[in-house]
């Protein structure tokens, strides 16, 4: 089993579970198909937004698509965000130290941290897209780091839908994440979110039987080599 890999998908179901009745994915799971089917099952129980194709998607532009339940940031989650990326910052790891000499006053998040948390948040508040077989994220424009993310603040992102083109294939859309702390009136962070949808019959994706194989298809599809 990839610890990472098994982290992530807790930390979905965990999330998405938060302020429901459903149960978390329990640790002692021993297939991590199983963990995305049920991390799965539960956002589907969650997001129960289903729109008629991309036509009805290109309808919510200028809109807000929605805004997601605050997420509680902890120091657990920022030492094990340090390890994965090796940004050691003590203004970020060391509580100690940073109470007596940042000027945040106490350990504060990791930007990117913060960044990372989109497709967590997305797989709450982004609907589903009838036709659409998968999507590829294209990476993200205007990225601003606006206010610190202290340890112990909760954090939500507001999702708004500022455009959708065609492309070979599918449509890219061009999402506006708005990262929330609370009881604070300047956001954390904001971007653009560039993601592209693919729908399955457009590029006989079921022919490609092998992970490697559709990895490169994508790749193929968005340029992303």
């Amino acid at each position: 089993m990839d610890q990472q890999q098994l982290r992530r998908i807790q930390a979905i179901s965990s999330h998405l579970t938060a302020n429901s009745e459903l149960e978390a994915c329990p640790t002692s799971a021993t297939s991590l198909p199983e963990l995305a089917i049920r991390a799965q099952t539960q956002r589907n129980a969650l997001n129960t937004k289903t729109l008629k194709g991309l036509e009805e998607l290109k309808t919510l532009i200028g809109k807000d698509i929605g805004i997601s339940d605050y997420l509680k940031i902890t120091q657990d989650r920022v030492n094990d965000f340090a390890a994965a990326t090796g940004d050691f910052q003590w203004i970020h790891v060391d509580p100690e130290r940073a109470k007596e000499e940042s000027p945040f006053g106490g350990p504060i998040a990791h930007g990117f941290l913060t960044l990372s948390l989109a497709p967590m948040f997305a797989e709450e508040i982004m609907p589903n897209v009838e036709g659409v077989k998968y999507g590829v994220n294209m990476g993200f424009n205007k990225v601003r780091f606006l206010s610190p993310v202290p340890i112990g603040a909760k954090v939500r992102c507001k999702f708004t839908l500022q455009d959708l083109q065609e492309v070979t294939g599918g449509a890219q859309a061009v999402i506006k994440l708005t990262f929330e702390v609370e009881d604070s009136q300047k956001p954390a962070a904001i971007c653009e979110w560039l993601i592209r949808y693919y729908s399955a019959t457009s590029y006989k994706y079921n022919q490609y039987s092998t992970t490697s194989q559709r990895w490169l298809l994508c790749a193929e599809l968005s340029g992303n080599y």
